[in-house]
């Protein structure tokens, strides 16, 4: 990686710490302001424009996904949840499918050139939501516990189910008469989960007995999460299989075995994984959307306004039938569903794993759509959150279909 990249990232990642509280509260999200300076040092020649699959700059946004799944992966058996999981399982479980398929049927309307299977791809790849983009919606404490929940479990969950959909697709697009489906199955998943496993045990159990022992400090603890959450990921990798499926399943096992004795383990992965989602924000600046803005055609920006609206909302509606919701609880819900990292690196799967025709028309898909989330759901975050507080606010309290 280009030594003048890393110096420029440093610098960013400093001054946006001076600023953060200050922007916290503005329309200026941290993947807005990351983005802009990545498309700032590229208009500017500060940054040498690279080829981004097979380089380093696609190392790190690959280990920046396996960390955030296996992290968050850790968290998924979390007791305290049960109470408030009807929303984000409707999300995950009707919802996403529901986008999946509508995202497919309106590409092939607005692209009639391409395929079913490239169009499922490119829906599910865009299914996943971020919220680190608009992370006031999930962190204003105005804003009912329930929905910050739900998008924020919905948003942590999501991307770990779309992978293994994205991997039976691509193998799909690949097959000739269902040639390459054991592949998928006993490679590409196989493997990932039995690595996931393996070492998400094997590592819990020995940090668990070490705790028994007094043999290691909770700094460590933390440590090792990390430690794992790439070793996981490159193991899985260099022997096969889906790196990122592994990561998925290790988080999960390694999770249910420490966090009964150790709850923290998990902060030090979320602020490193903070910092390479803003730097994986940059890269996109830099290397993606810089030299690829030939990529804003009419049709892209059509079809990346649908898939944050129509595409997104009336299956979140949809996934709504039955809970009484209010219709602004519903708009929140269906809106702050903003596209970001994850569906960046799966498209970045797609160019390495396949040679599928349509392969640059769904890339470009997803960049534009990612920018347009960047922008619009980073402006209205705070905005939105504090506008349906205010609505919560004034419910009548007394009946217990306020939201």
């Amino acid at each position: 990686m280009d030594t003048t990249f890393i110096i420029y990232a440093a610098v960013a990642l400093f001054a946006y710490g001076l600023l953060s509280k200050r922007l916290a509260s503005t329309p200026i999200s941290g993947p807005m302001v990351f983005v802009g300076l990545g498309f700032a040092a590229y208009a500017g020649g500060f940054v040498e424009p690279a080829r981004v699959v097979g380089s380093g700059i696609a190392d790190v946004l690959e280990l920046t996904l396996a960390l955030l799944l296996f992290t968050d992966a850790t968290k998924i058996h979390v007791r305290s949840w049960s109470a408030d999981m009807d929303l984000p399982t409707r999300l995950l479980t009707i919802g996403m499918p529901l986008t999946i398929v509508l995202g497919a049927f309106v590409a092939m309307l607005v692209f009639p050139s391409i395929g079913l299977i490239a169009a499922l791809i490119a829906a599910t790849i865009l299914a996943p939501t971020d919220a680190a983009l608009g992370k006031a919606v999930v962190t204003n404490k105005r804003v009912p516990i329930q929905i910050r929940e739900a998008l924020g479990i919905e948003s942590g969950l999501n991307d770990g189910i779309a992978l293994p959909i994205l991997l039976f697709l691509l193998t799909l697009g690949e097959a000739a008469e269902g040639v390459g489906l054991w592949r998928l199955f006993f490679e590409e998943i196989g493997i990932g989960v039995l690595v996931g496993v393996g070492l998400g045990a094997g590592a819990a159990l020995a940090i668990q007995f070490a705790i028994g022992k007094s043999w290691i400090t909770g700094p460590w603890v933390r440590i090792s999460l990390v430690a794992m959450a790439f070793l996981t990921f490159l193991v899985a990798d260099n022997m096969g299989g889906s790196g990122f499926i592994a990561a998925y399943v290790g988080g999960n096992t390694f999770g249910r075995i420490i966090e009964p004795v150790e709850p923290t383990s998990g902060t030090f992965g979320e602020d490193l994984g903070t910092i390479l989602t803003m730097v994986s924000f940059l890269i996109f600046g830099v290397y993606i959307l810089g030299p690829n803005l030939d990529f804003f055609t009419g049709r892209n920006l059509a079809y990346g306004i649908l898939s944050l609206t129509v595409i997104r909302m009336l299956p979140v509606a949809i996934a709504m039938v039955g809970t009484e919701l209010r219709p602004p609880t519903e708009v929140y819900l269906g809106w702050f569903g903003p596209r970001g990292l994850a569906s960046i690196i799966f498209a970045g799967v797609l160019v390495e794993e396949t040679s599928l025709a349509e392969s640059e028309l769904i890339v470009a898909v997803v960049v534009v759509t990612v920018t347009l989330s960047v922008v619009l759901h980073g402006m209205t975050a705070p905005w939105g959150a504090n506008r349906y507080a205010a609505w919560y606010d004034a419910q009548d309290r007394t009946t217990d279909d306020a939201l």
